[in-house]
């Protein structure tokens, strides 16, 4: 996904984000700030990016944690909270979220994936 149709996805999937944010603050389980205590905070970007990760099973949690500096199960908590909201992300979203069925598990598996996809674009634009 291009990072523009990202940061468009982002910005479509706000207002939802903030009714989800509102049901939050109301529910038994919060701190009344909108998130559940006994997880971080992360912005809404990043929720939308751990949701789409683990749907697309891109890459493990794990490995998108280590990435970005987030403890695996801050990721999972909030990608479960939501991927609900992609249901209103468009038609487009859908081909995206195909599920992918072994991601990569370490950097190092990453990075080879990165580069296969590298040269493939390199061989198709040649």
């Amino acid at each position: 996904m291009p990072r523009d149709q990202f940061d468009k996805l982002v910005d479509r999937l706000e207002p939802c984000r903030q009714i989800l944010t509102d049901a939050e603050r109301q529910a038994q389980d919060s701190d009344g700030r909108g998130r559940n205590p006994g997880f971080g905070t992360l912005d809404h970007r990043h929720r939308v990016l751990a949701a789409i990760l683990n749907c697309r099973n891109t890459i493990t949690l794990t490995l998108a944690g280590e990435l970005i500096g987030r403890h695996r199960n801050v990721l999972s908590y909030h990608a479960r909270r939501t991927r609900p909201l992609l249901a209103f992300g468009g038609t487009d979203l859908a081909a995206i979220l195909t599920r992918q069925t072994h991601p990569p598990r370490t950097l190092e598996a990453l990075k080879s994936v990165i580069e296969q996809d590298d040269n493939m674009i390199e061989a198709a634009s040649s």
